[in-house]
């Protein structure tokens, strides 16, 4: 049996809509930075001030594609440093970037060319 460990199969569950991309990039840098700590919904909610409905269906499409653990703690979830998920999680985060990076130069060349409303 093949497990399926992947940070796109977890994304392929999600809605691709910018709410929940800029929840999942929130994620995806807190874990990488608390890596081996158990942590609660509530507490990644209020840490990376996210709504907790915004939060939760991330943290089980990544629970769902094993990117973080979470059978060892009740209710709390963990990230494991893995290679091919960092690589992942950076590819993730490079192309995030770049999309809201282009977005705000369009919005300021909009607002160059006719003036802000």
């Amino acid at each position: 049996m093949e497990v399926d460990v992947s940070l796109a199969r977890a994304l392929s569950r999600l809605p691709s809509d910018h709410d929940t991309e800029a929840a999942v990039r929130d994620i995806i840098i807190f874990m990488s930075h608390h890596a081996d700590e158990w942590v609660t919904p509530d507490e990644i909610s209020k840490r990376t001030a996210n709504l907790l409905v915004q939060v939760r269906p991330v943290l089980d499409a990544m629970r769902d594609c094993f990117v973080l653990d979470f059978d060892d703690v009740p209710g709390a979830f963990r990230y494991r440093y893995d290679v091919g998920l960092s690589i992942e999680f950076d590819a993730f985060l490079h192309k995030s970037r770049a999309v809201e990076n282009h977005m705000q130069t369009n919005v300021a060349r909009f607002r160059e060319r006719y003036g802000s409303y």
